[in-house]
């Protein structure tokens, strides 16, 4: 691999490079390339900050929750400023308010550059002036972009659909890849305990929090030995966010159990015995990917990113979108499941992620990509 080719990776938080971009780095810098990273500075930063080869630079205008204009021109203006001198041969941009403003400053500065649609967000759940506005943004900069990759055929359709973007520059990418040997497989054991569903995402409605709380109060009601639990962060500035009060309160009248937030996700997911999403939408649910690869049947609800991962009656079930009664139903229909049911469920979903979404898998597809962009 050429020693001089660099790249960069620019996103609205450090902790997102940590998270999902943090293995395919260090693959690049094995192999040679020179490696930026833009993104602002927080308690991950340091995970990959001293890596030889890496370049961190912190993105001090990058107001992830503001929509103010002048925010939106300062963080423009920052990251053209960084391209015009660090020059990079490649740029990634992850989330929308990268994907815009760095795709002009990348075409501004003639550096290509990728977008990569990891969901559609709140932002495209309705249909207001914030939808119209994004819409409109996306439109004028994206087509600036060499290739525009998607983790789901649902946003790829929307955005042709409404010429966002031009079939011949999109590529699907299957989502960001996952540590099957970490997420090693702790399939359905039967025993005298509670059936323990589990779901895993930040603590805002539209991961479904609300229809799986109303789920678990119907299962209680009628007598069944069940134990839901929540794990994730509360994501206070979000405009979806749910309270710790309202958490609180689903707790104190024994609806759910909230386990808290963690970077290690794989015991809690290794404690359950079925991994529950019925989000309004998603890019790649990573907690449906390594519940898979844990050996965990699935629970999702029937929409984008959540149905590429769940194949109704062979590794979990599908709900309706915003249905806490027909989730109610499917979590019955598992609990009803024999035990070596439950267990052969769980197992066809960690064959599923080892055929298709293995990190592997995932990053020999980025670095092929990559060699073909820069023309290797």
């Amino acid at each position: 691999m050429p020693e001089k080719n660099s790249i960069a990776f620019v996103a609205n938080t450090s902790w997102s490079i940590y998270k999902f971009r943090l293995y395919l780095i260090k693959k690049l810098l094995a192999y040679g390339y020179r490696i930026f990273v833009l993104a602002p500075r927080d308690a991950y930063t340091a995970h990959f900050e001293s890596l030889g080869g890496l370049t961190y630079i912190e993105l001090l205008k990058f107001r992830g929750k503001s929509m103010s204009p002048f925010a939106a021109l300062a963080l423009y203006r920052e990251l053209l400023r960084h391209y015009r001198r660090i020059q990079p041969d490649l740029i990634f941009h992850y989330t929308i308010k990268a994907n815009i403003f760095g795709s002009w400053a990348a075409a501004r500065t003639r550096r290509p550059s990728i977008s990569v649609i990891t969901g559609l967000g709140y932002v495209f759940a309705g249909d207001g002036l914030l939808k119209a506005a994004a819409k409109l943004l996306y439109r004028r900069s994206l087509r600036k972009n060499a290739e525009v990759w998607f983790l789901n055929a649902d946003d790829r359709e929307v955005f042709l659909r409404e010429n966002l973007v031009r079939s011949e520059r999109s590529f699907i990418l299957p989502g960001e890849g996952v540590d099957t040997e970490l997420f090693s497989p702790s399939p359905f054991k039967a025993g005298e305990g509670p059936i323990r569903f589990l779901l895993i995402g930040r603590v805002i409605r539209h991961k479904g929090i609300y229809e799986y709380v109303q789920a678990a109060d119907i299962l209680r009601s009628e007598g069944m030995n069940v134990q839901c639990s929540l794990l994730g962060f509360f994501d206070a500035g979000n405009p979806v966010a749910i309270s710790e009060r309202q958490v609180d309160q689903w707790v104190q009248r024994g609806s759910i159990r909230y386990l808290g937030s963690t970077d290690d996700v794989a015991p809690y997911i290794a404690g359950a015995d079925c991994v529950v999403l019925p989000s309004y939408r998603e890019g790649m649910p990573l907690s449906l990917l390594e519940g898979a690869s844990m050996g965990k049947a699935l629970i999702a609800t029937d929409t984008a990113g959540c149905r590429e991962v769940v194949r109704e009656g062979s590794n979990g079930y599908l709900c309706r979108l915003k249905d806490g009664e027909d989730l109610a139903e499917k979590m019955k229909k598992y609990v009803s499941l024999p035990p070596e049911e439950k267990t052969r469920m769980g197992m066809a979903g960690r064959e599923r992620v080892k055929a298709k979404y293995e990190r592997e898998i995932v990053v020999g597809i980025v670095l092929d990509k990559i060699k073909s962009l820069l023309g290797h």
